[in-house]
């Protein structure tokens, strides 16, 4: 009998909701013969174990074929995908407001738009944000005030704000599961090492200098 192939395409990144089984077709797409195509696609690959807490689950490409082999065990499977899938689980499903959506776009957009300005309006006085401020006010009140409380203290606290969200932490804790964007650069730079490192050891290997 000859052996059939399935190809499998997981995906790097999938959310569920409101459901803690997660099976085959929530996570990849499968090729294969149209009698077992759909009996694979329903194989549970992996269960929540906390259905109440939001989380991410890692599920690889060897957890996906453990299952398959599993319940076919005379079949070959072809990954034409990621090699690793992210889950990330919501215990409810996400309701959109539209009133809420609109506020964050206008409050998002207000930020940009008098950060751009005082960027501009620092470059355009060599780094000085100080006269900056000065000027935003004269042009706001009509007076001149060397130091405007009224604008220094809140981009005080923006300042304070903006590195804490950047970074993601506070102290010791993080705010969210997401990487800082210092540990992702961590994580970039290690893999480049070892990069270099096996490329190295190849050109030894070859006898390149």
């Amino acid at each position: 009998m000859q052996q059939q192939t399935i190809y499998i395409k997981p995906f790097k990144k999938t959310t569920i909701e409101e459901k803690s089984l997660v099976y085959i077709k929530d996570i990849a797409d499968i090729t294969a013969a149209s009698d077992i195509q759909g009996p694979i696609s329903d194989l549970l690959v992996f269960k929540v174990p906390k259905p109440s807490e939001q989380k991410k689950y890692l599920i690889t490409i060897i957890d996906i074929i453990k299952v398959i082999l599993a319940a076919y065990p005379d079949v070959c499977v072809q990954n034409v995908g990621e090699i690793d899938v992210l889950v990330e689980y919501h215990p409810k499903a996400a309701k959109e407001n539209t009133l809420i959506e609109w506020i964050k776009t206008l409050c998002v957009s207000t930020i940009i738009f008098f950060g751009a300005g005082i960027a501009i309006m620092a470059y355009t006085k060599d780094a000085a944000l100080d006269k900056a401020f000065v000027v935003v006010n004269r042009i706001f009140t009509g007076q001149e005030v060397e130091n405007p409380v009224w604008i220094t203290i809140p981009y005080s606290i923006g300042i304070a704000v903006g590195i804490v969200t950047f970074f993601n932490h506070v102290g010791r804790k993080k705010l969210t599961d997401d990487p800082s964007p210092m540990q992702v650069e961590i994580s970039q730079y290690e893999d480049g090492v070892e990069d270099s490192l096996i490329d190295s050891i190849i050109s030894k290997k070859r006898g390149q200098p």
